[in-house]
């Protein structure tokens, strides 16, 4: 997966240097989550976002934030899965979704602009490493008019052993406590 592994510890150290908790423990990853437990994951996330409203493209996309943050919550309380909100960009050759830099985070946990939209990508790294985003292909629908597609359409699952020709993410913090400095969001769900 075009070294993910590699750059989330990079992450994780950073989201510690910047003196943040990076929340549950995820490092070292442990063993591959069988294809019958991930199918389980994409149809516990998959009900819960159609429960909340979040149903088609126009209603994930924009919402990164809150979706991972009730999703890593939910999955760990409701079906004993690990993962992490992991926040970065998606890399491909010729665009980045949602580009980042630490100079931006630094200056955006020195000085928030809670009036701003904030600009970062989340989605959640699974305690395998794998990567599960139901909100990334959702905003790009959005951004280039590409069609209002039901949720099964909008999630991207990256598994450790993939090797995606078509871009790749890039964390750069790990957990949430980012978030809650900047004032991007607060938790609440029913």
């Amino acid at each position: 997966m075009n070294d993910y592994k590699a750059r989330f510890i990079a992450a994780h150290k950073r989201t510690l240097d910047l003196g943040l908790n990076p929340g549950e423990r995820t490092l070292p990853f442990k063993k591959q989550i069988s294809e019958k437990k991930m199918v389980r994951i994409y149809q516990f996330c998959l009900d819960f976002l159609y429960s909340q409203g979040f149903d088609c493209s126009e209603n994930l996309a924009n919402n990164c934030i809150p979706v991972n943050m009730m999703l890593t919550k939910l999955l760990k309380s409701e079906i004993a899965v690990s993962s992490v909100v992991t926040v970065g960009d998606k890399f491909w050759s010729d665009y980045v979704y949602c580009r980042m830099s630490y100079r931006e985070i630094e200056n955006e946990l020195n000085c928030p602009d809670v009036d701003s939209p904030l600009k970062a990508h989340t989605w959640l790294t699974l305690s395998d490493g794998s990567v599960v985003d139901f909100t990334g292909e959702a905003h790009m629908d959005v951004l280039q008019g590409r069609g209002n597609f039901p949720a099964e359409k909008c999630v991207a699952v990256v598994r450790p052993e993939d090797n995606p020709k078509d871009g790749y993410y890039r964390p750069f913090l790990v957990g949430e406590e980012f978030f809650e400095k900047v004032g991007a969001f607060q938790l609440v769900y029913a």
